[in-house]
This record gives structure tokens, sequence and C-alpha cells, in this order.
């Protein structure tokens, strides 16, 4: 407040009171009657922390949260704001990758005076039988749902124009009434506000794995102050999460606003370039993000990784030894350089290295992506790694686990280092040109794409199902992986056959945008975007419109009306399980992102029933069985995504033929689909010494 009162035509009145456990301590209640009186009659209230400790045990009435609790409820400050905004000097405070938080900015609007914080009855009763319960209530009016809502719409008005409203209308009440309300709503006043309706748990991960998908989340007070603390973490720290509760205008006042903040600044809660920042709020935010790019703020105080940028240590670093005021003068804006064309990892002191350097071709796409998560994650025993990319991808970085940034170079001129050369580039083509020449001076190619997989000479693999096949590299020294709804089929299909021998398949498709690409997620994301805002987009990457629909269409139509996918299902499950097997495909792309789905149908030779199946499946190498005859009883594409497994589920006996099986699967595309089972191939070529070190 000082600082603005000499910045701005500013001056403050201040009272300070007690609240919480200081107040309990002191007038023996969290919050008197004369401290609530003068909140009340106040312009702003600034809010501190309230508890500690020392309070756990006090009985519940006279808790230190209460005190704010009350202070809500009488000022009736309905809806709380609490963005979380990630500054990019700061970027390294969260433990999420760079790319993953990076630029976010998003609000979550919690509604702060209803639900299972102020409902009844609540308490805790001894039953007749001696049992004791405990029990709070969830409640919510219409009037409660569509005031905090229409704060929410409003302010996506005035940033991105996205709602995600959020509850658990799948098994709450409450929840498919707030769904209601919130529906019917957007129906009446704010259509040209794109809204969407997100089950909390799935929210929680969504805030986790892709946060910026988010722009403003409107939900109850439960999952408010739940999701609001894990949006925190995204920023790196609790403190870094201010937040505020507006206070409505009353008839015959001006309007007031009571504040409450958990940081040394106060963020913005509407953006300086809408023109609609109160007071100093624009100079304030501004100040603040110079102030972290000149790197003035404490460090964490257990541990955290130090800065690579802005003001960070390796900031420092890179002006250590100059008198000269570069480090003050440059704010930040110059960048040590953190990033190597291949990165040579660590071995610690008196172990031998294994010598493995590994390429991967195609490191800026989804698989290659994936491929370089995979191996990080596996501890892939390499001393180099090497992300190859085309000339226009030259120089973007990468990551390789959490602290690891890579640079990539340039494809043609790079095969030479690598012992193993993992190849999913965008195309059969490049593999056509560059896997060859790669081999030739002794790499090991995993191949991704198409290009080798029906080459006699060349091994075409999943390690679960046919991995002794991988001893035949040596022909080319090239590996074909296989095409990843193949490859998700045959994990399930393998124990079944070797059980009772597959007469026939029919199989049909739903697969992700993912598997044709980052700009085909891209496209489904603007689409959906665009119904939204009623707007028109053609299509790019698919045939046909993918928001909303489905597409039979994945690759070129052969003369017998069969698309190219279909005929690599056909012809790589015959390779990989057994030639004489017939099998019929039809492959669709749905608007999903990330997850295949597949519905299967089989026919054996030999009898076999549905719980000899899920023996046989339980037991399979990366095959998880959830199949329970009840809603949700089985796994769909959200729930595989970052899986290793190939999930199987729904399966029945058809009972079309003697002896037939109906079967549900699912898998993660990148990575048990491409990257994990190329990874898995090298891993086993490692273990049995195919590789020479």
């Amino acid at each position: 407040m000082e600082w603005l009162s000499a910045r701005r035509s500013f001056s403050f009145d201040v009272q300070s009171g007690l609240v919480g456990g200081v107040s309990y301590e002191a007038h023996g209640t969290p919050l008197t009657d004369e401290t609530l009186a003068d909140a009340v009659a106040a312009d702003a209230v600034l809010f501190g922390a309230v508890g500690g400790p020392q309070w756990d045990s006090v009985a519940r009435e006279a808790r230190p949260e209460m005190g704010i609790l009350r202070l809500r409820k009488e000022m009736d400050l309905y809806a709380n704001l609490r963005p979380a905004l990630v500054f990019d000097p700061l970027v390294e405070a969260s433990t999420l990758k760079d790319e993953v938080v990076r630029g976010l900015d998003l609000m979550i609007v919690r509604e702060l005076t209803g639900g299972i914080y102020f409902g009844e009855p609540r308490g805790v009763e001894t039953l007749p039988d001696g049992t004791r319960r405990g029990f709070d209530t969830e409640v919510y009016s219409a009037p409660e749902i569509e005031r905090v809502s229409r704060v929410a719409f409003e302010l996506a008005r005035r940033r991105d124009n996205r709602v995600h409203s959020v509850e658990k209308a799948n098994v709450m009440e409450s929840g498919k009434f707030w769904r209601d309300e919130v529906t019917a709503l957007h129906a009446a006043d704010y259509t040209d506000v794109a809204l969407e309706h997100m089950y909390a748990d799935n929210c929680a991960m969504q805030l986790v794995r892709r946060p910026k998908q988010f722009d403003v989340i409107v939900t109850s007070n439960l999952f408010g102050d739940l999701l609001s603390d894990c949006a925190a973490m995204l920023t790196g720290s609790l403190g870094m999460l201010p937040s505020a509760s507006p206070r409505p205008v009353r008839r015959g006042r001006k309007p007031q606003g009571a504040l409450r903040t958990r940081a040394r600044v106060s963020a913005r809660h509407r953006r300086p370039e809408s023109g609609q920042s109160v007071g100093g709020a624009s100079q304030l935010h501004d100040d603040a993000a110079l102030f972290v790019r000149r790197g003035r703020r404490r460090r964490p105080h257990r541990g955290g990784r130090s800065g690579r940028a802005g003001g960070g240590l390796a900031h420092r670093r890179h002006h250590a030894g100059r008198d000269d005021g570069s480090f003050d003068r440059c704010h930040g804006r110059c960048r040590p350089r953190r990033a190597r064309r291949a990165r040579r990892l660590s071995t610690p002191k008196g172990v031998r290295t294994m010598g493995y350097r590994v390429a991967v071709a195609g490191a800026t796409g989804n698989v290659g992506r994936q491929l370089l998560a995979v191996l990080a994650e596996r501890n892939f025993p390499a001393d180099e790694i090497i992300p190859l990319a085309s000339r226009a991808s030259a120089g973007k970085e990468v990551s390789f686990g959490d602290d690891i940034t890579l640079r990539c170079t340039i494809s043609p001129n790079s095969t030479s280092p690598a012992s193993i050369w993992a190849c999913s580039p965008p195309g059969s083509a490049v593999s056509k040109v560059h896997a060859p020449r790669a081999a030739a001076q002794g790499c090991v190619v995993i191949d991704n794409t198409s290009q080798f997989r029906m080459d006699e000479d060349v091994p075409l693999v999943v390690p679960e199902v046919n991995g002794e096949t991988i001893a035949g590299y040596d022909a080319r020294n090239i590996i074909a992986n296989p095409n990843c709804s193949t490859i998700q089929m045959v994990m399930a299909l393998k124990p079944l056959h070797d059980h009772a021998r597959i007469k026939r398949i029919v199989v049909s498709t739903y697969q992700s945008t993912s598997g044709a690409g980052k700009q085909a997620m891209d496209e489904l994301f603007d689409h959906t975007r665009a119904i939204y805002m009623n707007a028109r987009e053609e299509p790019r990457a698919f045939a046909k419109t993918i928001a909303f629909n489905v597409v039979p269409q994945i690759g070129a139509f052969d003369t017998d009306g069969s698309t190219g996918e279909e005929a690599k299902m056909v012809r790589e499950t015959q390779r990989i399980l057994d030639p004489e097997i017939l099998v019929s495909a039809t492959c669709v792309r749905v608007p999903t992102f990330i997850g295949h789905a597949e519905a299967v149908n089989v026919e054996f030779h030999d009898p076999i029933d549905e719980e000899e199946a899920r023996e046989l499946l339980s037991a399979a190498p990366g095959v998880e069985v959830i199949d329970r005859p009840f809603d949700g009883g089985y796994a769909t594409p959200v729930d595989c995504v970052g899986e290793d497994a190939t999930f199987v589920s729904r399966i029945r006996r058809d009972p079309t033929v003697a002896n037939g099986l109906c079967l549900w699967i699912v898998s993660d595309n990148l990575r048990k689909g491409a990257a994990l089972n190329a990874v898995q191939i090298a891993e086993d070529l490692i273990a049995n010494h195919l590789v020479p070190a």
C-alpha cells in the first residue's frame, strides 16, 4: 500500500484487527463482532493467514478457520477469484515441465458461501447400536449457483471467452443440479461464451496434465478449495496464488470490495489490455513481473531447481566475474545458454559407461517427445541422447526428463554417432532415405513408420508378443514398430490365440487425433472452439470436420474400398500372429486427443469362454483387465492416457458363432502404440547383447 501511494494518487486509511488463532488467544473467539463490523464498514479487507497447529485441538466453533467462514458469510462474499499466473522467470519453480506451464494464465471462480462448508444438518451422532457417525451436507440453491456462474461468464468475456464448469454430476445430486443450472444460464444469457462441463476428479488430473486448456473454471466451495491449491502448485508455490472476493453492490451504497491475498503482491484479476484493471493493479502487476525478472525474490527454502532464466542461478553465472552492471541492466532479457545439441548424461564416479548413444529422429513430434520421455522415465542406459529434426525444427528445444533440455539438430548429418536410431518422422519417405543410411553406418534403427513393416528381412516386433524375432535385426540393422492400432490389438489377442487359435477377427477402431500428429490435435481444438463461437473452420488434416464428428477414413483408399490404415491392421496382424487368420478392419478417427479404442469380435477354432479369457489376459504381460459388469466398470481412452498397459474390458461371449468372444481394447497410442514399444525393443536388444557397447 505504501508502494502504491508513492506511485499513484492513492491514500489509505488503514485499521488493523485480529482474526483466526490470534483472535482466539486474545478474545476466546476467532472473529469478534467489533472486527466484523470494521470489516463490513471498510472499502477493502486485506486478509492474512488464520491458522496454526497450536489450535488444531480446540472446539470446532473456536477454530481459526471459523473466523474466515463467518467473514465470508456475513459480507456475502459468494465469489472467490483465484488466478494462476506463471511469470516466465519463475517457470522453474513449478514441478511440471516448462512447456506445460509456461504462459499459463487461468482463473478459478470458487463459490464461497454455500455448499458443504455451510450446509445443514451437520454434526457427529451416536446411533442406537452405539456406532458413532459424522455427517455434513452439500446443498445449493439455484440463485447461489446462478450468481457465481454469472461472475465466471462475465470474467470469461474479458479473457479468452471459455468457461469450464466443474462438479461431480455423475455421483452427486447437487452436482447434477449444478450442471443443469449452469447450462440453463448459459443458454439464456451467455451463448457467446464457450462452456464445457467437467468432473472434478478429471479436472484435477487435467490441471496437472494440460493446464493451459483452461481459461475460467467455476466450481463449488469444496471443489474450489481443492482445485485452487492444486493450481497453486502449477505456479510453484501456494504463495504465488492470490485471491480476491469482490463484495456485491448493494442498492444505496457505492461498490466495495473485500480482498484477500496470500502473496506479497496482489496479482491482477482483470487483464490490463482489457482496459478494465482497477486503480494501480496493472502497474502493480507489471512492476512485480519486472522484479522477478531481475531476480529480486527469495529462493525456495527447501531445495527446488535453480533458475534457468531471468534472475536465476544460471543467469547469475552468465554474468559472473563482470562488474559492469550487466546483470542489473539486462533485467533478465538475456538468456544463458541452457541447451546443447546432444546431451551427454552424467555417470556416477567409478561406474563404467555402457557406450550407448541414442538418436531420436522426429524429436519435436508427438511420438518423438514421448520417446524422449519414456527413455528418461525408464532410465535407459544411454551416455548420449541426440534429438534429430527437420531443417524447419532444427534448434528447437525438447525435454528429456524433468531437468534436462536438449536442442534438436538436423537429421542427415547426425546419424553416425548413434548406436540406436529411434525413427519417428512425420512420414515414411524420411525413413526410406535416412534409415538405411544410419543402418549402413552401424546403427540399429527402430522405425515407427510403415516403410519397412512388410519387408520379410525386417522384424516387425511387439516384445510381449513376438520378442524372439528381434534376433533377426542383423539382416538389415532395422526393426519395424507396428501400427499403433495393431500393437494394442495383438497385445490382447496373443494369449487367446495361443490357447484357442484365432480363426477370424472383425475390428472397428476409434482412433484419436494424436495418431495423425500435432496439427491434427490442434485442428480438433480449433474446430471445437469455432463451433461454440458460431464460426466456420475448413478441415485441413482430415477429409471432413473432426469436431463433434467421426470420420471413417484413415489413410488413402485402395481399389477394394479399404483404407491404408485398415490394410495395415490386416497385414500386420497376420504377420505378427498367424498368416491364416482372417481379418476385417474398419478404422475411424474420433474427436479425442489421445488414446485409441477398439471393438473386437474374435472367432476361435477351439472352445474358450469369458472366464478363461479373463484369466489368460490377466496373466499376460503388459495387459490389464478392467471388466466389471456395472456402470463405469470398463476402461476408456481417457483412462489410458499416460499409462503403459493395454486395457481390456467388456469381455463377453459372441452368441452368433460357436466359439466367439467380444472385447473392448484401449491403449495410449503415443506410448504403447509407438514410443514405449520402441524403447522396449531397444531394451531387449541390450538385454540380449545384440547391440555392442
